[in-house]
């Protein structure tokens, strides 16, 4: 049963989120055809409408704020996937966007979901790293969501952000110890920590939104190989 716009507006509510009927009608738009190709190769395991509710449409939407505190730019969308968060905060912002995808089917898939909703946003079917080596210092804000640890984020974004630029984490679980291990990575990518926002969904998932800044000298050669940020992160056992 295909989602409401209505459905989507409460539950962007539930999460101090506001939507246009326009805006949730082509949220409603996107999780149909997110559920439509999942049934030929898979995008998400998060199927029901009630959880795409709750876990995908509002989840992408909590970033919001950290996304619009970000200086005036484009932004990137590492592992995009199906959308989330991209095309929720595509759909929200007035920001052109980026979603970088590295897996074809799921590139494309995107590139009909920008087309269809005519977004502001363009595909890039390549690595971060790749990006980072066409477009350095290029961009204001990097976002990412259940992608990678953030040391591995950290090093990923430093070389995409201009001075200034904010890369905004999204984490579904959070111990001290990965913090510990991003706040190292950070100075080592030129990167400070700015906040460690922790809050729950309206189902009592947690939740962590960790955001640093781009700020200054980066101690290491950005960007390494493609996959060595998530095979090897920078980590002090390594210096």
């Amino acid at each position: 049963m295909p989602i409401a716009a209505l459905d989507v507006q409460r539950c962007l509510q539930d999460v101090g989120a506001a939507a246009s009927l326009e805006q949730a009608t082509l949220l409603s738009r996107h999780a149909q055809l997110v559920t439509e190709v999942n049934q030929q190769f898979n995008l998400t395991r998060v199927t029901s409408p009630e959880e795409v509710l709750r876990l995908h449409i509002a989840d992408s939407a909590t970033a919001l704020p950290f996304v619009e505190a970000a200086a005036d730019g484009v932004v990137v969308d590492i592992g995009s996937g199906a959308g989330y968060p991209g095309v929720v905060l595509a759909v929200l912002s007035d920001r052109r966007f980026v979603l970088v995808e590295s897996v074809s089917k799921k590139a494309n898939f995107l590139r009909s979901v920008v087309t269809e909703l005519k977004l502001n946003a363009e595909v890039h079917d390549v690595r971060a790293e790749e990006l980072a080596l066409a477009a350095p210092g290029t961009y204001s804000c990097v976002i990412a969501r259940a992608v990678s640890a953030l040391p591995s984020l950290v090093e990923l974004a430093s070389p995409l952000l201009a001075i200034g630029g904010r890369l905004v984490c999204m984490k579904a679980k959070l111990d001290v110890e990965e913090l510990d291990s991003g706040e190292f990575a950070a100075g080592q990518c030129g990167m400070r920590l700015l906040e460690n926002h922790r809050f729950e969904l309206p189902g009592g998932e947690t939740r962590s939104i960790v955001v640093y800044e781009r700020r200054g000298r980066v101690r290491e050669k950005l960007p390494r190989r493609s996959g060595m940020a998530q095979r090897h992160p920078l980590s002090r056992a390594s210096e």
